[in-house]
């Protein structure tokens, strides 16, 4: 019972949900089949984790039918409406989430059901709470809903006047278009940009120089018309003035569109800085650090420890040592706690190794447990670097060789990551041997290999080798 379909979405479901479902299955409105509330009691002495060995079916099944031979095709008919009711148990939270549709859908009852009174309270209301939301593409659509229930409760009344409401709905179905037309297409650029695909972005040329030309845009649409001008284009100018506009906006945004937001501009950084423009360093920094002083590029309660690593990168990349050392030591506690210490002296070795204080590098890896593969490759290549740097090469040589043998068995390392370091650590041990023969043909090595770590600290080291 345990690899079923009910199982696998019953253990998606947390201990709150749980007591909903259970509330759920127990209602007349939405159940009034017994055996299924038996079934869900049974089930609930292994809620929510659903792992004891003792859950089997047979055991289902005498518990909803006690003194009954086991039925197999019975029990699966019992697990398939079960499963349907989670489904509809799911699809009515998702539906009481979204607050304002909620109201308007009520609003269109008022309006159908001809309860003037009723009607005209709630769009008040609802229209006060729409227009004081922070927005984000949901306030976009629920905007658009209200003025369609408005539009249609104006024709219900028969009334022989101009129509404002109809005139509202129109624009709030440009805008709700011109903003997810922006949001595909800029998606749409984004995934080019990773894999060899070609999308058909369609009539976004249109849109874009319609947007252009008017004097007043919406922020969040000015906001997404500048990501996807700075993309489709390579702008730095439209980039700028998205820099500009998220200073402007971004406190009055919902946090999980401005968390898409600052991951789009720190991703044009990201690749600006790959191509060796180096000024967008300060730029990628001030995104990083607004977003998670806002807590909108936190995942859930806790900052990603790969964000966290990113910002430290940054940091020592401007060699801002004492900003660097802060973030790591005021971050920590906000990270998950399974690879919360990992991250922490992970972290600080990279920074001691960029201060030349190899001491303290070498008591921080001591410290790692390993909570993630990425922890274990760069540990290692901080270690192999601050060997070098100590002069200790015999321990270099060492850990070079038991670095690679690990490479070569681990077969849960992605082949493109595996050799990566591998190629790191063939082109450090051969530029260490010091061949006078080779030594061009070395370096020529170091700059064409793809893909390689560490390649600008490998040249360094060519360099150093020939003196």
């Amino acid at each position: 019972m345990k690899n079923s379909k009910l199982i696998d979405l019953l253990q998606t479901f947390d201990a709150n949900e749980w007591r909903q479902f259970e509330d759920f299955v127990a209602s007349p409105y939405f159940n009034n089949n017994e055996n299924l509330i038996q079934l869900c009691t049974f089930l609930g002495r292994y809620a929510p984790g659903f792992s004891s060995s003792a859950l089997t079916k047979e055991k289902a099944y005498k518990a909803v039918f006690p003194g009954t031979p086991f039925d197999a095709r019975q029990m699966g008919y019992l697990m398939n409406y079960l499963i349907q009711l989670a489904e509809e148990f799911l699809s009515v939270q998702h539906y009481r989430r979204k607050n304002l549709q909620v109201k308007i859908d009520i609003l269109a009852e008022y309006s159908r059901r001809e309860l003037e009174k009723h009607y005209n309270f709630l769009y008040r209301k609802t229209k006060e709470e729409l227009d004081s939301a922070r927005p984000d593409a949901d306030q976009f659509e629920f905007r658009y809903s209200l003025a369609e229930v408005a539009s249609q409760h104006f024709i219900r009344q028969r009334v022989r006047s101009f129509d404002p409401t109809l005139q509202n709905a129109v624009n709030a179905l440009d805008e709700l278009y011109f903003l997810r037309k922006l949001k595909y297409s800029i998606e749409m650029l984004n995934r080019q940009a990773i894999v060899s695909t070609d999308y058909e972005l369609s009539f976004i040329d249109e849109v874009q120089t319609f947007l252009s030309g008017r004097n007043e845009r919406p922020p969040l649409i000015d906001i997404y018309l500048h990501i996807y001008l700075s993309l489709a284009n390579d702008s730095d100018e439209h980039f700028a003035q998205l820099i500009q506009l998220i200073e402007r906006h971004s406190d009055n945004i919902e946090l999980a569109e401005k968390r898409a937001i600052y991951l789009y501009a720190i991703n044009f950084c990201a690749r600006k800085i790959r191509q060796g423009k180096d000024q967008y360093v300060h730029t990628v920094l001030g995104l990083y650090l607004r977003g998670i002083r806002d807590r909108s590029l936190f995942e859930a309660e806790y900052l990603s420890h790969w964000t966290y690593t990113n910002v430290v990168k940054l940091f020592l990349r401007q060699k801002d040592y004492e900003q660097a050392e802060d973030f790591i030591k005021t971050y920590s506690d906000n990270l998950q706690p399974q690879s919360r210490e990992d991250a922490l002296h992970f972290n600080l070795a990279e920074l001691y190794y960029q201060k030349e204080e190899y001491g303290e590098v070498l008591s921080h890896l001591s410290q790692l447990n390993f909570s993630d593969l990425f922890y274990h490759m760069g540990s290692r290549t901080v270690l192999i670097k601050t060997y070098y740097e100590s002069d200790e090469i015999e321990s270099l040589l060492s850990l070079l060789a038991s670095f690679s043998n690990f490479l070569r068995r681990n077969k849960k390392i992605a082949p493109g990551l595996k050799k990566t370091y591998l190629n790191f650590c063939n082109l450090l041990f051969n530029t260490l041997k010091n061949n006078p023969r080779k030594r061009d043909k070395i370096r020529e090595e170091i700059q064409r290999t793809q893909p390689l770590a560490e390649r600008a600290w490998l040249l360094k080291v060519w360099e150093e080798q020939r003196l």
